[in-house]
Protein backbone atom coordinates (compact mmCIF):
# COMPACT_ATOMS: atom_id res chain seq x y z
CA UNK A 1 0.00 0.00 0.00
CA UNK A 2 1.23 3.01 -0.90
CA UNK A 3 2.12 6.61 1.13
CA UNK A 4 -1.30 8.31 -0.15
CA UNK A 5 -3.40 5.51 0.39
CA UNK A 6 -2.19 5.12 4.09
CA UNK A 7 -2.69 9.09 4.42
CA UNK A 8 -6.21 8.67 2.80
CA UNK A 9 -7.44 5.94 5.36
CA UNK A 10 -5.86 7.26 8.35
CA UNK A 11 -7.62 10.77 7.72
CA UNK A 12 -11.17 8.26 6.95
CA UNK A 13 -10.61 6.78 10.05
CA UNK A 14 -9.89 9.98 11.90
CA UNK A 15 -13.29 11.47 10.70
CA UNK A 16 -14.95 8.85 11.66
CA UNK A 17 -13.63 8.63 15.60
CA UNK A 18 -14.40 12.60 15.40
CA UNK A 19 -17.70 11.64 14.24
CA UNK A 20 -18.69 8.83 17.05
CA UNK A 21 -17.23 11.29 19.56
CA UNK A 22 -20.11 13.22 21.23
CA UNK A 23 -20.02 17.02 21.17
CA UNK A 24 -20.36 18.50 24.76
CA UNK A 25 -22.63 21.68 24.97
CA UNK A 26 -21.70 22.41 28.90
CA UNK A 27 -24.65 25.51 29.58
CA UNK A 28 -23.58 27.07 32.93
CA UNK A 29 -26.50 29.78 33.93
CA UNK A 30 -26.16 31.95 37.16
CA UNK A 31 -27.85 32.65 40.24
CA UNK A 32 -31.15 31.60 39.51
CA UNK A 33 -33.61 30.81 41.82
CA UNK A 34 -35.67 27.29 41.70
CA UNK A 35 -38.95 28.98 40.97
CA UNK A 36 -37.41 29.90 37.72
CA UNK A 37 -37.20 25.99 36.45
CA UNK A 38 -40.62 24.58 35.53
CA UNK A 39 -38.91 21.42 35.80
CA UNK A 40 -39.39 21.68 39.79
CA UNK A 41 -41.46 21.82 42.17
CA UNK A 42 -40.62 25.93 43.15
CA UNK A 43 -41.81 26.48 39.39
CA UNK A 44 -45.01 25.80 39.51
CA UNK A 45 -48.01 27.57 41.09
CA UNK A 46 -50.61 26.84 43.11
CA UNK A 47 -52.65 25.38 40.77
CA UNK A 48 -49.77 23.72 39.27
CA UNK A 49 -49.01 24.99 36.15
CA UNK A 50 -45.93 26.33 35.05
CA UNK A 51 -44.56 29.74 36.87
CA UNK A 52 -42.29 29.98 33.60
CA UNK A 53 -42.50 30.57 29.54
CA UNK A 54 -38.87 28.32 28.93
CA UNK A 55 -39.85 25.91 25.85
CA UNK A 56 -36.34 24.69 25.37
CA UNK A 57 -35.06 23.88 28.92
CA UNK A 58 -38.43 22.39 29.32
CA UNK A 59 -37.99 20.44 26.85
CA UNK A 60 -34.24 19.23 27.58
CA UNK A 61 -35.05 18.57 30.64
CA UNK A 62 -38.73 16.53 30.25
CA UNK A 63 -36.84 14.78 27.28
CA UNK A 64 -33.04 14.04 29.76
CA UNK A 65 -32.19 13.28 33.09
CA UNK A 66 -32.74 15.76 36.31
CA UNK A 67 -30.38 15.18 38.88
CA UNK A 68 -32.44 16.25 41.56
CA UNK A 69 -29.43 15.96 43.96
CA UNK A 70 -26.59 17.80 42.49
CA UNK A 71 -24.84 19.76 44.65
CA UNK A 72 -22.64 22.86 44.09
CA UNK A 73 -19.22 21.81 46.81
CA UNK A 74 -18.50 25.54 46.66
CA UNK A 75 -21.52 28.12 47.18
CA UNK A 76 -20.37 31.23 45.03
CA UNK A 77 -19.44 31.82 41.42
CA UNK A 78 -15.66 31.10 41.22
CA UNK A 79 -15.30 28.36 43.48
CA UNK A 80 -18.37 26.31 41.81
CA UNK A 81 -17.25 27.36 38.39
CA UNK A 82 -13.86 26.11 39.48
CA UNK A 83 -14.83 23.02 40.38
CA UNK A 84 -17.04 22.20 37.16
CA UNK A 85 -14.11 22.56 34.84
CA UNK A 86 -11.46 21.00 36.87
CA UNK A 87 -13.42 18.32 38.70
CA UNK A 88 -11.17 19.31 42.12
CA UNK A 89 -12.42 20.95 45.16
CA UNK A 90 -11.45 24.94 44.99
CA UNK A 91 -9.26 24.52 48.14
CA UNK A 92 -6.44 22.86 45.12
CA UNK A 93 -6.40 25.82 43.58
CA UNK A 94 -3.00 27.28 42.48
CA UNK A 95 -3.96 30.71 42.13
CA UNK A 96 -1.07 32.80 43.83
CA UNK A 97 -3.21 34.97 45.52
CA UNK A 98 -5.55 31.93 47.03
CA UNK A 99 -2.52 30.21 48.04
CA UNK A 100 -0.80 33.61 49.75
CA UNK A 101 -4.27 34.09 51.56
CA UNK A 102 -4.17 30.43 53.16
CA UNK A 103 -0.05 30.97 54.25
CA UNK A 104 -1.34 33.93 56.16
CA UNK A 105 -4.20 32.32 57.88
CA UNK A 106 -2.35 29.43 59.46
CA UNK A 107 -2.28 27.46 56.46
CA UNK A 108 -6.20 26.96 56.46
CA UNK A 109 -7.38 27.03 52.86
CA UNK A 110 -10.68 29.67 52.86
CA UNK A 111 -12.02 29.34 49.10
CA UNK A 112 -14.33 31.54 47.96
CA UNK A 113 -13.90 34.08 45.29
CA UNK A 114 -10.00 33.79 45.57
CA UNK A 115 -10.22 30.56 43.85
CA UNK A 116 -8.99 31.08 40.35
CA UNK A 117 -7.64 28.62 36.88
CA UNK A 118 -4.38 29.26 35.90
CA UNK A 119 -2.38 28.13 32.84
CA UNK A 120 -0.94 24.33 33.21
CA UNK A 121 -4.35 23.41 35.54
CA UNK A 122 -6.07 20.88 33.43
CA UNK A 123 -9.65 21.63 32.82
CA UNK A 124 -12.14 20.35 30.65
CA UNK A 125 -11.57 22.90 28.03
CA UNK A 126 -7.46 22.04 27.89
CA UNK A 127 -7.90 18.44 28.79
CA UNK A 128 -10.67 17.90 25.61
CA UNK A 129 -8.57 19.75 23.16
CA UNK A 130 -5.49 17.65 24.22
CA UNK A 131 -7.22 15.13 23.14
CA UNK A 132 -8.59 16.01 19.78
CA UNK A 133 -11.54 18.80 20.59
CA UNK A 134 -12.16 22.01 19.28
CA UNK A 135 -13.26 23.59 21.95
CA UNK A 136 -14.83 27.22 22.79
CA UNK A 137 -16.08 29.43 25.57
CA UNK A 138 -18.73 31.90 25.60
CA UNK A 139 -20.05 34.71 28.35
CA UNK A 140 -19.36 34.90 31.66
CA UNK A 141 -15.79 33.42 33.24
CA UNK A 142 -15.50 34.78 36.74
CA UNK A 143 -12.78 31.82 36.79
CA UNK A 144 -9.87 31.61 34.36
CA UNK A 145 -6.52 33.48 35.02
CA UNK A 146 -3.85 34.42 33.63
CA UNK A 147 -1.61 36.57 36.01
CA UNK A 148 1.21 37.61 32.93
CA UNK A 149 -1.97 39.07 31.19
CA UNK A 150 -2.53 42.78 32.26
CA UNK A 151 -6.14 43.26 31.73
CA UNK A 152 -6.30 46.84 31.90
CA UNK A 153 -7.80 48.58 35.10
CA UNK A 154 -11.66 49.68 34.98
CA UNK A 155 -11.18 52.14 37.70
CA UNK A 156 -10.63 55.60 35.41
CA UNK A 157 -13.47 54.50 33.17
CA UNK A 158 -16.13 53.98 35.85
CA UNK A 159 -18.19 57.55 35.54
CA UNK A 160 -17.04 57.10 31.76
CA UNK A 161 -19.66 58.56 28.77
CA UNK A 162 -20.38 54.97 27.27
CA UNK A 163 -20.19 56.22 23.50
CA UNK A 164 -16.90 58.46 24.09
CA UNK A 165 -14.17 56.83 21.70
CA UNK A 166 -11.68 56.58 24.13
CA UNK A 167 -13.97 54.62 26.56
CA UNK A 168 -14.56 52.04 23.49
CA UNK A 169 -11.04 51.67 23.10
CA UNK A 170 -10.44 51.00 26.26
CA UNK A 171 -13.37 48.55 26.64
CA UNK A 172 -12.27 47.08 23.26
CA UNK A 173 -8.35 46.42 24.61
CA UNK A 174 -9.87 44.82 27.91
CA UNK A 175 -12.16 42.62 25.99
CA UNK A 176 -9.33 41.58 23.91
CA UNK A 177 -6.89 41.01 27.55
CA UNK A 178 -9.99 38.76 29.24
CA UNK A 179 -10.22 37.25 25.78
CA UNK A 180 -6.79 35.88 25.08
CA UNK A 181 -6.42 35.15 29.20
CA UNK A 182 -9.03 32.21 28.65
CA UNK A 183 -7.12 31.16 25.44
CA UNK A 184 -3.84 30.94 27.04
CA UNK A 185 -5.27 29.02 29.18
CA UNK A 186 -5.86 26.17 26.81
CA UNK A 187 -9.64 26.96 25.05
CA UNK A 188 -9.35 27.29 20.82
CA UNK A 189 -12.05 30.13 20.98
CA UNK A 190 -13.25 32.73 23.80
CA UNK A 191 -15.68 35.17 22.74
CA UNK A 192 -17.76 37.86 24.96
CA UNK A 193 -15.96 37.01 27.61
CA UNK A 194 -17.46 38.88 30.73
CA UNK A 195 -14.33 38.76 33.72
CA UNK A 196 -16.61 38.81 36.44
CA UNK A 197 -20.03 39.71 37.53
CA UNK A 198 -21.27 42.73 35.46
CA UNK A 199 -21.48 45.47 37.96
CA UNK A 200 -17.60 46.59 38.37
CA UNK A 201 -16.42 45.15 35.13
CA UNK A 202 -17.95 47.94 33.00
CA UNK A 203 -18.50 52.05 33.02
CA UNK A 204 -21.42 52.15 35.86
CA UNK A 205 -23.75 54.16 32.90
CA UNK A 206 -23.67 50.42 30.91
CA UNK A 207 -23.71 47.98 33.11
CA UNK A 208 -25.75 45.55 31.66
CA UNK A 209 -27.02 42.25 30.66
CA UNK A 210 -26.45 41.41 26.82
CA UNK A 211 -27.75 37.47 26.35
CA UNK A 212 -27.82 38.29 22.87
CA UNK A 213 -24.02 39.16 23.03
CA UNK A 214 -23.51 36.06 24.41
CA UNK A 215 -25.57 33.82 22.27
CA UNK A 216 -23.66 35.69 19.50
CA UNK A 217 -19.99 34.31 20.13
CA UNK A 218 -21.72 30.66 20.85
CA UNK A 219 -22.90 30.59 17.28
CA UNK A 220 -19.23 31.75 16.01
CA UNK A 221 -17.89 29.42 17.90
CA UNK A 222 -20.53 26.70 15.81
CA UNK A 223 -19.78 28.09 12.69
CA UNK A 224 -16.21 27.44 13.47
CA UNK A 225 -16.55 24.10 14.59
CA UNK A 226 -18.74 23.24 11.45
CA UNK A 227 -15.61 23.97 9.44
CA UNK A 228 -13.51 21.42 11.96
CA UNK A 229 -13.05 17.63 11.34
CA UNK A 230 -13.41 17.08 15.38
CA UNK A 231 -15.99 17.08 17.99
CA UNK A 232 -16.52 19.99 19.75
CA UNK A 233 -17.04 21.26 23.20
CA UNK A 234 -18.70 25.11 23.73
CA UNK A 235 -18.68 26.07 27.40
CA UNK A 236 -21.68 28.31 27.06
CA UNK A 237 -21.75 30.68 30.54
CA UNK A 238 -25.05 33.20 30.97
CA UNK A 239 -24.76 36.23 32.64
CA UNK A 240 -28.36 35.50 33.73
CA UNK A 241 -30.26 35.86 36.20
CA UNK A 242 -27.68 36.92 38.61
CA UNK A 243 -27.94 41.17 39.04
CA UNK A 244 -27.95 43.72 38.24
CA UNK A 245 -31.73 44.79 37.75
CA UNK A 246 -34.20 45.79 36.77
CA UNK A 247 -35.43 42.50 38.37
CA UNK A 248 -37.49 40.22 35.93
CA UNK A 249 -36.88 42.55 33.03
CA UNK A 250 -32.99 42.75 32.79
CA UNK A 251 -33.33 42.18 29.29
CA UNK A 252 -34.88 45.97 28.73
CA UNK A 253 -31.63 47.62 28.75
CA UNK A 254 -30.16 49.29 25.99
CA UNK A 255 -29.28 46.14 23.49
CA UNK A 256 -25.77 47.58 22.32
CA UNK A 257 -24.19 47.72 25.40
CA UNK A 258 -21.38 44.68 25.63
CA UNK A 259 -17.92 44.24 28.13
CA UNK A 260 -16.34 44.95 24.65
CA UNK A 261 -17.80 48.60 24.21
CA UNK A 262 -21.14 49.91 22.70
CA UNK A 263 -22.22 48.30 19.26
CA UNK A 264 -23.17 49.77 16.42
CA UNK A 265 -26.35 47.55 16.08
CA UNK A 266 -28.29 45.83 17.96
CA UNK A 267 -27.87 42.01 17.61
CA UNK A 268 -30.35 40.08 15.75
CA UNK A 269 -30.06 36.78 16.98
CA UNK A 270 -32.37 34.99 18.56
CA UNK A 271 -36.27 36.27 19.20
CA UNK A 272 -36.40 40.28 19.57
CA UNK A 273 -36.59 41.55 23.21
CA UNK A 274 -39.72 43.24 22.14
CA UNK A 275 -41.60 40.20 21.60
CA UNK A 276 -40.68 39.09 25.37
CA UNK A 277 -43.94 40.23 27.30
CA UNK A 278 -45.92 39.78 24.19
CA UNK A 279 -45.32 36.09 24.18
CA UNK A 280 -45.58 35.97 28.34
CA UNK A 281 -48.31 37.15 27.65
CA UNK A 282 -49.90 35.04 25.01
CA UNK A 283 -49.30 31.97 27.36
CA UNK A 284 -51.08 33.46 30.53
CA UNK A 285 -48.02 33.84 32.35
CA UNK A 286 -47.39 36.76 34.65
CA UNK A 287 -44.50 39.39 33.29
CA UNK A 288 -43.51 40.65 36.57
CA UNK A 289 -41.33 39.11 38.97
CA UNK A 290 -38.50 36.55 37.57
CA UNK A 291 -40.45 35.39 34.49
CA UNK A 292 -39.50 37.54 31.83
CA UNK A 293 -35.69 37.00 31.75
CA UNK A 294 -35.71 33.29 31.99
CA UNK A 295 -37.77 33.70 28.79
CA UNK A 296 -34.59 35.91 27.26
CA UNK A 297 -32.11 33.18 28.38
CA UNK A 298 -34.04 30.22 26.65
CA UNK A 299 -34.58 32.39 23.42
CA UNK A 300 -30.58 32.16 23.93
CA UNK A 301 -29.98 28.38 24.59
CA UNK A 302 -32.70 27.60 21.78
CA UNK A 303 -30.85 29.73 19.12
CA UNK A 304 -27.41 27.15 20.29
CA UNK A 305 -29.69 24.24 20.19
CA UNK A 306 -30.79 25.59 16.57
CA UNK A 307 -27.46 25.80 15.52
CA UNK A 308 -26.26 22.46 16.49
CA UNK A 309 -29.57 21.03 15.03
CA UNK A 310 -28.61 23.05 11.41
CA UNK A 311 -25.06 21.25 11.86
CA UNK A 312 -26.55 18.06 11.97
CA UNK A 313 -25.28 17.38 14.94
CA UNK A 314 -27.63 17.38 17.48
CA UNK A 315 -28.32 13.70 18.19
CA UNK A 316 -24.71 13.15 18.80
CA UNK A 317 -24.28 16.22 21.27
CA UNK A 318 -24.84 15.87 25.27
CA UNK A 319 -25.42 18.59 27.28
CA UNK A 320 -25.04 19.28 30.73
CA UNK A 321 -27.10 22.23 32.29
CA UNK A 322 -26.02 23.59 35.37
CA UNK A 323 -26.77 26.88 37.76
CA UNK A 324 -23.81 27.63 39.76
CA UNK A 325 -25.11 27.83 42.66
CA UNK A 326 -28.37 28.08 45.03
CA UNK A 327 -29.82 31.26 45.80
CA UNK A 328 -31.39 30.73 49.09
CA UNK A 329 -28.12 30.81 50.87
CA UNK A 330 -25.85 31.67 48.59
CA UNK A 331 -22.37 31.75 50.66
CA UNK A 332 -23.08 29.30 53.45
CA UNK A 333 -23.02 25.24 52.74
CA UNK A 334 -27.28 24.96 53.37
CA UNK A 335 -29.07 23.46 50.96
CA UNK A 336 -30.82 26.96 49.48
CA UNK A 337 -27.42 27.42 48.66
CA UNK A 338 -25.64 24.17 47.57
CA UNK A 339 -28.46 22.10 45.93
CA UNK A 340 -28.48 23.76 42.63
CA UNK A 341 -31.11 22.56 39.53
CA UNK A 342 -29.11 20.73 36.97
CA UNK A 343 -30.11 17.84 34.00
CA UNK A 344 -28.42 16.17 31.40
CA UNK A 345 -29.89 15.81 27.87
CA UNK A 346 -28.47 13.24 25.06
CA UNK A 347 -30.29 10.97 22.37
CA UNK A 348 -27.66 8.59 23.23
CA UNK A 349 -28.38 8.58 26.99
CA UNK A 350 -31.72 6.93 28.71
CA UNK A 351 -33.43 9.72 29.30
CA UNK A 352 -36.87 10.62 30.56
CA UNK A 353 -36.16 10.17 34.27
CA UNK A 354 -34.35 11.72 37.51
CA UNK A 355 -32.05 10.80 39.49
CA UNK A 356 -31.96 11.14 43.19
CA UNK A 357 -28.64 9.92 44.27
CA UNK A 358 -25.89 12.03 45.57
CA UNK A 359 -24.16 13.88 43.05
CA UNK A 360 -21.48 16.87 42.85
CA UNK A 361 -20.24 19.32 40.21
CA UNK A 362 -17.08 18.24 40.71
CA UNK A 363 -18.41 14.61 39.19
CA UNK A 364 -18.46 16.75 35.78
CA UNK A 365 -15.82 16.64 34.47
CA UNK A 366 -14.94 13.16 35.15
CA UNK A 367 -18.31 12.05 33.57
CA UNK A 368 -17.21 14.86 30.75
CA UNK A 369 -14.20 12.27 29.92
CA UNK A 370 -15.52 9.19 29.83
CA UNK A 371 -18.18 10.31 27.51
CA UNK A 372 -15.54 11.91 25.40
CA UNK A 373 -13.46 8.44 25.61
CA UNK A 374 -10.29 10.23 27.02
CA UNK A 375 -8.14 7.69 28.10
CA UNK A 376 -6.98 7.84 32.18
CA UNK A 377 -3.82 8.52 31.66
CA UNK A 378 -4.37 12.00 29.51
CA UNK A 379 -6.39 12.62 32.84
CA UNK A 380 -4.97 14.63 36.43
CA UNK A 381 -6.05 12.98 39.26
CA UNK A 382 -9.94 14.73 40.40
CA UNK A 383 -12.20 14.49 43.44
CA UNK A 384 -14.74 13.85 41.61
CA UNK A 385 -16.43 10.30 39.83
CA UNK A 386 -17.64 10.04 36.79
CA UNK A 387 -21.94 9.17 36.36
CA UNK A 388 -22.19 8.12 33.36
CA UNK A 389 -23.22 4.92 34.31
CA UNK A 390 -26.26 6.70 35.90
CA UNK A 391 -26.93 8.38 32.93
CA UNK A 392 -27.07 4.90 30.98
CA UNK A 393 -29.86 3.79 33.41
CA UNK A 394 -27.61 2.55 36.07
CA UNK A 395 -29.43 2.68 39.47
CA UNK A 396 -25.99 1.75 41.67
CA UNK A 397 -24.68 5.18 43.47
CA UNK A 398 -21.41 6.18 42.44
CA UNK A 399 -21.37 8.36 45.49
CA UNK A 400 -22.04 8.17 48.88
CA UNK A 401 -21.12 11.10 50.39
CA UNK A 402 -21.05 14.96 49.17
CA UNK A 403 -18.23 17.05 50.63
CA UNK A 404 -18.81 20.74 50.31
CA UNK A 405 -16.41 23.74 51.22
CA UNK A 406 -16.86 27.64 51.04
CA UNK A 407 -14.37 30.00 53.17
CA UNK A 408 -14.05 28.38 57.14
CA UNK A 409 -16.58 26.08 56.93
CA UNK A 410 -16.96 22.58 55.70
CA UNK A 411 -19.57 19.89 55.50
CA UNK A 412 -20.53 16.04 54.51
CA UNK A 413 -23.31 15.03 53.35
CA UNK A 414 -24.17 11.36 53.58
CA UNK A 415 -27.33 9.39 54.39
CA UNK A 416 -29.80 11.87 54.36
CA UNK A 417 -27.75 13.91 57.58
CA UNK A 418 -25.41 16.94 56.90
CA UNK A 419 -22.71 17.85 58.82
CA UNK A 420 -21.67 21.56 58.98
CA UNK A 421 -18.40 22.60 61.20
CA UNK A 422 -17.32 26.09 61.32
CA UNK A 423 -13.85 26.88 61.99
CA UNK A 424 -12.35 30.54 62.18
CA UNK A 425 -8.33 30.55 62.34
CA UNK A 426 -7.82 32.12 65.21
CA UNK A 427 -4.91 33.97 63.38
CA UNK A 428 -7.75 35.38 60.84
CA UNK A 429 -9.69 36.13 63.62
CA UNK A 430 -6.73 38.25 64.67
CA UNK A 431 -5.46 39.81 61.44
CA UNK A 432 -9.64 41.20 61.32
CA UNK A 433 -9.53 42.66 64.80
CA UNK A 434 -9.99 46.26 64.85
CA UNK A 435 -7.73 48.00 66.87
CA UNK A 436 -9.92 50.44 69.89
CA UNK A 437 -13.36 48.42 68.76
CA UNK A 438 -14.63 47.16 72.05
CA UNK A 439 -16.76 45.24 69.63
CA UNK A 440 -15.64 44.55 65.90
CA UNK A 441 -18.82 43.17 63.28
CA UNK A 442 -18.36 39.04 63.00
CA UNK A 443 -16.35 36.84 60.64
CA UNK A 444 -19.74 35.02 58.59
CA UNK A 445 -18.81 31.42 57.32
CA UNK A 446 -16.77 32.24 54.12
CA UNK A 447 -14.81 34.57 56.75
CA UNK A 448 -13.21 36.98 54.52
CA UNK A 449 -14.66 40.31 55.32
CA UNK A 450 -15.43 41.47 58.62
CA UNK A 451 -19.34 42.18 59.13
CA UNK A 452 -19.81 39.83 55.64
CA UNK A 453 -20.83 40.57 52.24
CA UNK A 454 -24.10 41.47 51.19
CA UNK A 455 -25.29 38.10 50.35
CA UNK A 456 -23.91 36.53 53.60
CA UNK A 457 -25.61 38.54 55.89
CA UNK A 458 -29.42 37.86 55.20
CA UNK A 459 -28.77 33.98 55.77
CA UNK A 460 -28.88 34.41 60.06
CA UNK A 461 -32.25 35.40 59.60
CA UNK A 462 -33.38 32.13 57.77
CA UNK A 463 -30.97 29.59 59.83
CA UNK A 464 -31.04 30.06 63.48
CA UNK A 465 -28.24 27.97 64.30
CA UNK A 466 -25.80 29.81 61.80
CA UNK A 467 -23.16 31.08 64.46
CA UNK A 468 -22.84 27.50 65.98
CA UNK A 469 -19.41 25.54 65.20
CA UNK A 470 -21.29 22.49 65.13
CA UNK A 471 -24.61 22.08 63.25
CA UNK A 472 -25.96 18.48 62.47
CA UNK A 473 -29.57 18.40 60.25
CA UNK A 474 -31.79 15.54 59.42
CA UNK A 475 -32.56 16.34 55.61
CA UNK A 476 -35.46 13.60 56.04
CA UNK A 477 -37.60 15.69 58.55
CA UNK A 478 -35.70 18.84 57.87
CA UNK A 479 -34.91 20.35 54.80
CA UNK A 480 -34.94 23.26 55.60
CA UNK A 481 -32.24 22.68 58.25
CA UNK A 482 -33.97 24.90 61.73
CA UNK A 483 -33.13 22.53 64.19
CA UNK A 484 -29.73 21.38 64.80
CA UNK A 485 -29.08 18.34 66.32
CA UNK A 486 -25.75 18.79 67.10
CA UNK A 487 -26.16 18.68 70.41
CA UNK A 488 -28.73 16.09 70.78
CA UNK A 489 -27.64 12.60 72.49
CA UNK A 490 -30.18 10.82 70.51
CA UNK A 491 -27.64 11.82 67.36
CA UNK A 492 -24.07 11.45 68.97
CA UNK A 493 -23.06 8.27 67.05
CA UNK A 494 -24.21 9.95 63.72
CA UNK A 495 -22.63 13.46 65.22
CA UNK A 496 -19.16 11.08 65.46
CA UNK A 497 -19.44 9.02 62.19
CA UNK A 498 -20.12 11.69 60.25
CA UNK A 499 -17.52 13.98 61.81
CA UNK A 500 -14.95 11.05 61.39
CA UNK A 501 -15.72 10.78 57.30
CA UNK A 502 -15.20 14.53 57.30
CA UNK A 503 -11.73 14.11 59.13
CA UNK A 504 -10.62 11.38 56.57
CA UNK A 505 -11.70 13.82 53.91
CA UNK A 506 -9.84 16.66 54.89
CA UNK A 507 -6.66 14.43 55.17
CA UNK A 508 -6.49 14.54 51.32
CA UNK A 509 -7.09 18.25 50.99
CA UNK A 510 -4.20 20.65 51.17
CA UNK A 511 -3.55 22.52 54.21
CA UNK A 512 -5.10 21.65 57.85
CA UNK A 513 -8.89 22.71 59.23
CA UNK A 514 -9.65 23.28 62.93
CA UNK A 515 -9.26 20.10 64.85
CA UNK A 516 -9.71 18.05 61.61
Amino acid sequence: MNKYLIAFFFLVSCCALAKERPNILFIMTDDQWRREFNFLPEGKDENGKNRNLTPTIDRLSSEGIILDRMYATSTVCTPSRYSVLTGEYPSRSLDSGFLNDMKSYGNQPNPHFNVHITPGKAHMGSVLKANGYFTGFAGKNHVIHDESIKVPSIKAYRNADPFDAKTQAFLQKKQAAEVQSVLNNGFDFAGSIYAGNVPGHMPIAMEAHNMDWITKSGLDFLNLAEKQDKPFYLHFCTTLNHGPGPAGEKYSADPRFTAAGVLKDELRVQPSRESIIKRLKEAGIAYKGDHSDPLWLDDGITAIINKIEDMGQLDNTIIFFFNDNGMGAKGALYEGGALSPAFVWGKKLKGGRRLNQLLANIDFAPTVYELCGIPNESQVKMDGKSFLSLLEGDDKATNEAVFLQIGSTRAVLSDEFKYIAWRVHPDREKNFDVEGDAKPKPLYHIASTRGGRGLEKKIPKNYKAYWDTDQLYDLRKDRKEQRNLANNPEYAKKLQSLKALLSEHIKDQPGQFGEF
